[in-house]
């Protein structure tokens, strides 16, 4: 198959959509497909290498910086170049993967070329958490309930192009069809690569003394609470440290909440870390348990890598993440610093509660293998283009038939109007 990917968010970026992305196309293209990605242009000297894209074809268009975070771009797509793109590289399926320009110009092209739209809804960005990241939530409940409406109505119209739309949980599935999304829905999770460690690498843990978030550093990672937590978790466990991987727009914030608190000592910010780097590196089996307060995942990429390292987890029942927090970890009912540290405590007091929760987080990351979702995938597009193709065939015999049945006709209500001159 020929599979052409629409995203605003791409590396150097690095997000949960982005990566998904590429551990998708990768997979996609080690299978034998083309894929091709279309996403906005950044500097050369930051573009992902050839052979790090491992066969995978990127269409950089022209892109201005986005004034919420600075590492990524918005697209400023040609339109008809992309559909130009499309029939020359004679792509089957178009698969989008975000509500802005990028996703946008992939509805307009593939409706123009006649190819079959897949969408994947990864992020909630109407809800009250985004509005936070870009000052909103100030306005009152009146203008924050208007503006969430307004969202969704976005949403619909966005999302309702696609032919199928994909959701990575069972419950943003059903929030889209709360919502009045009309076209089919189907949950299909993110990948990722299972690390291949031994176990005594992944064991590691057990002796560890660190706990660790993992994601971008914005407001609606509530990572405040975080922090606030990890400073009850140290005062009854001085020797433990927190570790936050990423960056973001709140990360100068942060820093000066952990030194308020006297904890910056404790408190290791590494900076943002490239995708590829971050799963060679020994962050994930460093680290004694995975922690985060956000309430806005779909799913949450992070938390899964972290689970396939064989970290327990701490983070809130919101949205996507009750689907992955069972009996590998506890779930606070909201993004509260003293309920999160209880339960921090909880797992670092109990060793065999840890160590069973760790048994259960390896156990529970199988089966979001990046192979058995792209295998997933694959049959998506497969079933989606033999569909289209049997409605091109069958409007293609309508006009056939329609042109034939014209011309008997014409020819039949011609040859009565000369017999008649003729008879004449």
């Amino acid at each position: 198959m020929r599979i052409a990917m629409f995203t605003d968010v791409f590396p150097p970026s690095i997000n949960g959509v982005a990566s998904s992305v590429l551990l998708l196309s990768k997979e996609l293209v080690k299978r034998g497909h083309y894929v091709k990605i279309f996403t906005p242009s950044v500097q050369k000297k930051d573009r992902i290498s050839k052979k790090k894209l491992e066969g995978i074809e990127v269409s950089y268009c022209a892109s201005l910086p986005s004034l919420i975070y600075p590492d990524i771009k918005l697209g400023l797509p040609f339109y008809p170049n992309t559909v130009y793109q499309l029939v020359k590289d004679k792509i089957d399926v178009v698969h989008f993967h975000t509500p802005l320009f990028m996703g946008a110009d992939g509805i307009l092209a593939a409706k123009m070329a006649g190819k079959p739209i897949v969408g994947t809804f990864h992020t909630y960005f109407m809800e009250p958490e985004y509005l936070k990241v870009i000052g909103l939530n100030i306005m009152g409940n009146t203008v924050e309930k208007v503006l969430v409406k307004l969202g969704w109505t976005y949403a619909n119209l966005y999302y309702n192009s696609a032919d199928l739309i994909t959701t990575p949980t069972e419950s943003t599935r059903k929030a889209l069809v709360r919502y009045k999304i009309k076209r089919p829905t189907k949950t299909i999770s993110n990948g990722i690569r299972l690390p291949q460690l031994p176990a005594s690498d992944l064991n590691k843990h057990h002796f560890s003394k660190k706990l660790l978030y993992v994601g971008r550093l914005s407001k609606e990672k509530n990572l405040d609470v975080v922090i606030k937590a990890f400073k009850i978790v140290h005062a009854a466990e001085p020797k433990y440290t927190l570790t936050i991987v990423g960056s973001g727009p709140v990360e100068n914030d942060l820093k000066q909440l952990a030194q308020q608190e006297g904890l910056e000592k404790s408190i290791t910010f590494t900076g943002s870390v490239p995708f590829e780097k971050l799963l060679g590196s020994d962050i994930y089996t460093d680290a004694a348990l995975f922690v985060t307060a956000s309430t806005s995942e779909t799913q949450g990429l992070s938390i899964i890598e972290g689970m396939s390292y064989g970290l327990p987890v701490v983070a809130v029942a919101k949205r996507g993440v009750p689907e992955l927090i069972k009996d590998n970890g506890l779930l606070c009912k909201t993004a509260n610093a003293k309920d999160l540290a209880t339960n921090i405590l909880k797992i670092i007091r109990t060793p065999a509660l840890a160590k069973k929760m760790s048994q259960a987080s390896l156990k529970r990351a199988d089966k979001y293998s990046i192979g058995a979702i792209t295998t997933q995938f694959e049959q998506v597009y497969a079933r989606l283009i033999k569909s289209k193709k049997a409605k091109q065939e069958k409007s293609e015999k309508s006009l056939v038939s329609l042109a034939t049945s014209f011309t008997k006709t014409f020819t039949k209500s011609m040859a009565s109007k000369i017999a008649k001159v003729a008879t004449g």
